[in-house]
């Protein structure tokens, strides 16, 4: 009985000792429904772009840029600001004080440009409109209705000097600038409830306008805007032997720009044009995407073609990774003259409006971040630098929405790729997405660039 059951295992031993790795692999094939088979694909797409000029954007600045700043590359920006101030809710000067200056003092810890170029700074009172703390203000409003500056008593105050002629500490340099004897008279004679409610006080002073009308090679970013009014008043105080001794108080209110007041960056580039012309003859195709509401880079996502393609047999599809990347413009070979955006956002055309002036968050499907990176290429052994986006949810979402909703997709969607600023939290989570307001600027590859094109790099499976 035994040396049967030792035959049988040996015999069995023997058969499936014969079936190698190969045989087993293809009895798994064989048994599993064609219809499961899974298949990998990877697809390449070309992308068509072309110059997109901005008219204007919105921002709530942290802080601002005042003066003009010409560049050869980029254009000519000129900057200036509106600005309310925040008054000391129900405050009450003392009995018989007397007014003495009121002086405007702009803090900045930093300037682009020559730090020798003269500007001069002109301040005018805002008397026929201000600003509504909730409405959302483009960046190219008029300053004509906001101030008369024919009236030459709106001119209250004005200075020249170059950005090393600033006072300061070294970390943040301030100028000064004394207002008129005219304004002082007029900031202090205020009626008892002026300093009651927001009306009453905008009402009696409706804020700033400062300009520069000459300088062309200095920019400051200022991060502070003070309105300082000085006045002294006097008491009576009797010393230890009974005599009466007047004493003289001297004080200062400090009026802030800050944000619990509305303020406007206000930008003009008037040579834009002379720009993309140059843009346009240039002998590769580049774009520029500069800031501040200068030039973006407007591109066609061919939505419909991949979706022809990538859906091509009626398979079921997910996208398991799809990239755009926008490759810089010999970096290595150029000196740039304004500082590269960190952060560019990704955002379909007919939602720039929307997302900004209502302050919308990234959302895969709209707006998408692009991360700034830099890799070895294999070929030439150079670092490339570029923008990489990650838009395989959009694409799978556009297919999904078209398909739910019986819709033919279009040819193309348009999207804006935008200089951003982020704000964080304490656990790096974005809470605030606004157009970048400072200098920037980089030149990158259009889609017709022979070198490095705009492409978008789809893989996915089939199922």
């Amino acid at each position: 009985m035994n040396n049967r059951i030792l035959k049988l295992f040996a015999f069995l031993l023997i058969i499936f000792s014969a079936c190698n790795e190969s045989n087993i692999t293809d009895m798994g094939s064989s048994i599993q429904p064609p219809g499961d088979k899974i298949s990998v694909t990877f697809d390449r797409f070309d992308i068509s772009s072309e110059n997109y000029s901005v008219d204007y954007m919105y921002s709530r600045p942290d802080s601002f840029l005042l003066g003009t700043f010409c560049d050869n590359t980029y254009g000519t920006v000129h900057a200036d600001i509106l600005a309310q101030v925040e008054y000391p809710k129900n405050h009450v000067y003392p009995g018989h004080a007397k007014a003495d200056s009121v002086l405007l003092v702009m803090y900045y810890k930093k300037f682009f440009g020559d730090q020798y170029s003269p500007m001069h700074v002109s301040v005018y009172e805002m008397n026929k409109k201000t600003f509504d703390y909730t409405t959302p203000y483009p960046s190219n409003l008029n300053p004509d209705e906001y101030v008369d500056k024919s009236d030459p008593s709106l001119l209250i105050g004005e200075k020249v000097f170059t950005a090393v002629d600033a006072s300061g500490d070294g970390a943040v340099s301030f100028v000064i600038i004394k207002l008129s004897d005219d304004f002082l008279q007029r900031f202090s004679n205020v009626q008892p409830d002026t300093y009651s409610e927001d009306s009453k006080f905008f009402d009696f002073f409706k804020g700033l306008y400062i300009t520069t009308d000459f300088g062309s090679a200095s920019m400051l970013y200022v991060r502070q805007i003070d309105l300082e009014y000085y006045h002294s008043y006097t008491y009576t105080l009797k010393d230890m032997a009974g005599q009466d001794s007047i004493v003289t108080v001297n004080n200062s209110v400090t009026f802030p720009a800050n944000t619990w007041v509305r303020q406007v960056n206000r930008f003009l580039n008037p040579d834009k044009a002379n720009i993309i012309n140059q843009l346009n003859n240039q002998p590769e195709q580049v774009h520029h995407i500069s800031s501040p509401a200068n030039l973006y880079t407007r591109i066609q996502l061919p939505i419909k073609e991949m979706q022809q393609k990538i859906e091509a047999d009626g398979s079921r599809i997910f996208i398991n990774d799809a990239k755009l990347r926008v490759d810089i413009n010999n970096l290595n070979e150029e000196s740039f003259p304004l500082p590269i955006p960190t952060n560019v956002l990704l955002i379909k055309e007919n939602s720039l409006e929307r997302f900004f002036s209502k302050r919308e968050l990234p959302a895969d499907t709209c707006a998408i971040i692009g991360s700034y990176e830099r890799k070895t290429n294999p070929d030439t052994q150079e670092i490339d630098y570029f923008y990489s986006f990650d838009v395989s949810r959009l694409i799978a979402h556009e297919f999904k929405q078209a398909k739910e909703n019986n819709l033919i997709l279009p040819d193309n969607i348009n999207f804006l790729l935008v200089p951003i600023r982020l704000k964080l939290s304490s656990n790096n989570v974005i809470i605030d997405v606004s157009q970048q307001f400072l200098l920037n600027g980089v030149t990158i590859c259009g889609g017709k660039h022979s070198k490095k094109p705009i492409k978008i790099n789809v893989v996915y499976s089939k199922f």
